[in-house]
């Protein structure tokens, strides 16, 4: 990639995208309530969109990963990752990637602060915290 762009990286309930690429998010959120630790949280989607002009690989691979707050990874089910490449017929030479990744049963060990990264062609380009607390009840 020459230049590449994160555009926006959420946390949600949800999301889907229509066939003309126009994406639809539910609950957009920051905090994870658990009752205790550890503990397994069922379900949320991660949704972003990327947008590149001119790329020089093909294809091109978006990651992404969870940290806790001593930097060490998450175990998922299955790696995140998409891949993709510049049409050869292309007119332009930019564009812009959705990407979506529903992540169900993520043992969180600690409350505290997380980090989800996003990687392009395994190079670190842009992160977004989010914070996993104890839910009190009265």
């Amino acid at each position: 990639m020459e230049k590449l762009k994160l555009n926006f990286l959420h946390l949600c309930d949800a999301a889907s995208v229509d066939n003309l690429g126009k994406i639809s998010i539910l609950g957009i959120f920051s905090r994870v309530f658990l009752p205790k630790v550890p503990s397994k949280f069922l379900k949320f989607t991660v949704v972003g969109n990327v947008s590149f002009i001119k790329t020089e690989k093909n294809p091109t691979k978006i990651q992404i990963k969870i940290f806790d707050a001593n930097k060490k990874e998450l175990q998922l089910a299955s790696p995140l990752f998409v891949e993709f490449s510049m049409p050869a017929n292309a007119t332009k030479n930019e564009g812009d990637v959705n990407f979506i990744f529903d992540i169900g049963n993520l043992d969180f060990k600690t409350f505290g602060k997380y980090s989800l990264i996003i990687y392009v062609d395994g190079k670190d380009i842009e992160s977004k915290s989010f914070i996993v607390e104890e839910r009190k009840t009265n």
